[in-house]
């Protein structure tokens, strides 16, 4: 079965992830610029500054960064990538990224 998409309802859904976003989390990050520098060097994008933080979601993440768990709990002291979210409930997750990839630049630089 294929669902066609619904291009009024994805609008709409979007803008309501950007409302919540605007009133709920924390948009102004001074590492903005240096998160979007390392995320183009290891080849992926940032997730939209709109699109809030899960541990399923960080977790998708640092996979992709070849990051561990373990890695995580060595740099932040979270046993988990929900407790890492939790810790910082209102960044979005992208910031959670940033973090995630200043994490990498870090253990790849002590090789």
């Amino acid at each position: 079965m294929h669902v066609q998409p619904n291009p009024i309802k994805a609008a709409a859904t979007r803008q309501a992830a950007q409302d919540f976003a605007r009133k709920n989390l924390k948009l102004d990050f001074a590492d903005k610029t240096h998160w979007r520098e390392l995320a183009g060097a290891r080849g992926i994008h940032l997730p939209a500054w709109y699109v809030t933080a899960t541990g399923g979601r960080l977790g998708r993440f640092a996979e992709r960064l070849g990051l561990t768990i373990h890695d995580v709990y060595a740099g932040t002291g979270c046993r988990s990538f929900r407790a890492f979210v939790q810790m910082n409930p209102t960044w979005p997750l992208f910031a959670h990224v940033g973090v995630l990839l200043e994490l990498a630049l870090e253990l790849n630089t002590q090789d």
